[in-house]
């Protein structure tokens, strides 16, 4: 299943130019979120890829952004993949500790407008998983500034421009 993951990456990654930010605790293995924005014709969308051994990704994934500034981006997606890996597990003294974990990915749309807001940086983050949902704070941004500028270097992909 390792394979599908590193597949599975690569994939985002040739479809088209994007920038990843990853957080998370793997050290207790936890979760993991990897974001990364990507365009395709006229569209941009932020994708996210969450491994945990006790959170998925919802069928119906919202996501809501709280920028520095305290307003909100709010938004709807669609479940790509889900998935239940199990690699056995770690022996721990006289202990086995599993390596089981959910994966799941989604893909969020999100408007030039509203990504352009990513200026301001990322305070807080929500993702709605089960069984309750995920939601991390940051003191400073760490994601919004990131990721705008990877979009940025993305250039353009709407099909009229430089006709």
């Amino acid at each position: 299943m390792k394979i599908n993951i590193v597949i599975l990456s690569f994939l985002m990654a040739s479809v088209s130019t994007f920038a990843q930010v990853s957080y998370g605790d793997r050290s207790f293995g936890d979760y993991n979120i990897k974001i990364n924005v990507s365009t395709e014709n006229d569209s941009i969308f932020l994708n996210l890829i969450l491994t945990s051994w006790k959170y998925k990704i919802t069928e119906t994934p919202r996501l809501l952004l709280k920028l520095m500034d305290d307003s909100v981006i709010s938004l709807e997606g669609k479940l790509i993949n889900s998935y239940y890996e199990n690699d056995g597990g770690i022996v721990i003294g006289n202990m086995i500790e599993s390596s089981s974990e959910y994966i799941t990915i989604s893909k969020f749309p999100i408007s030039k407008i509203d990504i352009e807001k990513f200026i301001k940086g990322i305070k807080k983050l929500r993702l709605n998983t089960t069984p309750k949902y995920h939601e991390k704070n940051w003191s400073r941004d760490k994601i919004g500034k990131k990721l705008l500028k990877r979009y940025k270097e993305c250039g353009s992909t709407s099909f009229e421009d430089n006709f």
